[in-house]
């Protein structure tokens, strides 16, 4: 029996990767948990091994391939130990029957949704080839002016991928593909003036998923559970007919196999227009459908931004944080505002020459979770100055003994130490709020993250159990970290998991900032560059020059209160003013 290796789940929030290296070829041998390949995900590379043992029948991606979570990376032929290893198939067994069957149903209605489309697709001309045409771009919109083409003749184009820039009255819009296939001809140059439904390409080996008006007539063979499906004009194609005919199948085996207590997944006949619940079908690409899926979100409740309210990947992810109706039907205790879209660049070219640059992984991921936590954590910042010369004296007095263990003591490294007490002594800064549930979660350990600067970005690796390690312990357990990060090896475990992040800016400069809180965290504390500065002793009556170190506390104001974040901003200011206060 076949076994396919599949891409696992490689970190929090990371959905694909790109193949770097691949370890392993056709007729190799190969050992469950060997690595067999190396891919780059947002935040770091990482060896990926196999689930299970035995001789490779195909290598299922090359060098450079884009694979998404769950994505075919080989297929395995006999195992070692002559087959029947069982418990190494990627078959979900450990999901319940009820999810299991769901998910079936959702497979198989997607599969028949796909097949109609590519049954009932009409080609605008003879020999496979279909028009993409300008779509209705917004309210009282009839034309605009091309100012971008971003496809050549021989381009092979996907469905849903931008094909040119338009210029409307109100912004400059990218204009997705209605169909794939091959571009046989650009009817359109830049300067052109075209309005609604005027024909923008010519692809060739087209397929669509747009449904034509056309007659509709009842499959035959499935009974009073046939899908109801659009007849084209032509002669069907025999491969279209059996991908509708095996879609409808798999539907109705999923739905017949699912136990009494599942909800009912079709209607006995479906129009092509609409899905199997009953309501009708998104502008949305079956890999969305299926991320929408995966995510437990209902995309007939996701708002589609793009052109003819057509519903993307991040449309999907920006509705990760919005309750949707539960299965009960009940509705959700509390609900959050759409996220506001951002507004469309002008033509920056008409004032000048620009460069355009492709974002990192690391960038796109920087974008995502920021904006979820600007948008969603209401913050406040509360800053203070902590009187570090004994703290500084002492640092520079042990700081050899630390070298010797093969390290460097500096500021951050105390901090960490101090923040950590903190923590114990304010639960409230180690917690995360679960709205859902209406609870507050209270961690009882201590993951500190570190935010690296590194060549392609910030980086947060996290120190486990920092509350249990010295500060020596610290020093070489962060070291390590961060030259890693910088190296782009850390593994994924390396950064997830804090329970509350540093941002140390003082090597750099500035003298305050006001750090984003890193969702689910409650608190971020940030570190702004020292000096010595005049402060006033009460006892000899005049200015003397302290060592000033100013920080920056950036909190959850819908968990902690301001006089709680004074009071554990003080609580670090202290510690730091009075070293003998960390050991107690």
């Amino acid at each position: 029996m076949s076994i396919e290796l599949k891409l696992p789940d490689v970190g929090d929030n990371i959905e694909k990767g790109t193949v770097v290296t691949v370890n392993i070829k056709t007729g190799d041998s190969v050992q469950e948990g060997q690595p067999i390949i190396e891919l780059e995900t947002d935040k770091a590379v990482v060896e990926v091994p196999a689930s299970a043992s035995g001789i490779v029948e195909n290598v299922n991606v090359k060098v450079g391939d884009s694979i998404q979570i769950g994505g075919v990376i080989a297929t395995l032929g006999e195992t070692a130990g002559g087959g029947g290893n069982e418990e190494n198939l990627v078959d979900s067994s450990d999901v319940a029957p009820s999810e299991k069957t769901a998910d079936a149903v959702a497979e198989a209605q997607e599969k028949q949704q796909e097949a109609q489309a590519a049954s009932s697709q009409q080609p605008a001309a003879s020999g496979g080839t279909a028009q993409v045409t300008l779509p209705d771009v917004g309210d009282n919109i009839e034309k605009g002016n091309i100012v971008t083409i971003l496809v050549n003749v021989g381009d092979q184009v996907s469905e849903g991928q931008p094909v040119v820039e338009l210029e409307t009255d109100k912004a400059v819009v990218e204009v997705p593909s209605n169909a794939s296939g091959t571009v046989q001809s650009v009817d359109v140059k830049v300067g052109d003036s075209v309005k609604v439904g005027g024909v923008l390409l010519t692809l060739s080996g087209a397929a669509s998923g747009q449904q034509p008006a056309a007659s509709s007539a009842p499959a035959q063979g499935g009974g009073d559970k046939a899908a109801t499906i659009e007849s084209s004009p032509t002669a069907p194609n025999p491969d279209t007919a059996n991908k509708v005919a095996q879609g409808q199948q798999d539907a109705q085996k999923a739905q017949t196999s699912a136990p009494a207590s599942a909800p009912a997944a079709a209607s006995p006949a479906v129009k092509p227009a609409q899905s199997f619940d009953g309501r009708s079908l998104v502008p949305a690409a079956p890999s969305v459908r299926r991320l929408a899926r995966e995510m437990h979100i209902d995309i007939h409740n996701v708002q589609g931004t793009g052109i003819a309210g057509r519903i993307s990947e991040e449309d999907v992810r920006r509705s990760a944080g919005t309750p949707t109706v539960a299965a009960s039907g009940q509705q959700p205790a509390a609900s959050t505002a759409p996220a506001v879209q951002a507004a469309p660049l002008p033509d920056f070219t008409k004032w000048g020459n620009v460069t355009r640059e492709d974002m990192s992984g690391i960038r796109k991921a920087t974008i995502r979770s920021m904006t979820t936590s600007w948008t969603t954590i209401p913050m406040v910042t509360q800053f203070d100055k902590a009187d570090v010369t004994v703290m500084e004296e002492t640092r520079k007095r042990f700081g050899e003994r630390v070298e010797k263990a093969g390290g460097k003591l500096t500021m951050t490294h105390i901090l960490m130490k101090v923040v950590a007490n903190a923590l114990h002594k304010f639960p409230k800064f180690n917690a995360s709020l679960d709205l859902a549930a209406e609870q507050i979660i209270l961690k009882d350990y201590v993951n500190i993250g570190v935010a690296v600067d590194t060549p392609v970005g910030l980086l947060v690796p996290v120190v486990k159990d920092a509350d249990k390690k010295s500060i020596t312990e610290l020093v070489l357990n962060l070291t390590e970290l961060a030259g890693r990060a910088r190296e782009r090896k850390l593994k994924p475990d390396e950064m997830q998991g804090a329970t509350f992040t540093i941002s140390n800016l003082g090597g750099i400069g500035g003298h305050a900032f006001t750090p984003i809180v890193n969702s689910p965290e409650v608190a971020i504390l940030g570190v702004s560059r020292g000096g010595m500065e005049p402060v006033w002793d009460k006892e000899k009556g005049e200015f003397v020059p302290r060592n000033m170190l100013p920080l920056s506390l950036t909190y959850d104001h819908r968990l902690i209160d301001g006089a709680d974040a004074a009071r554990f901003l003080r609580f670090i200011c202290e510690s730091l003013e009075d070293p003998f206060l960390i050991s107690l």
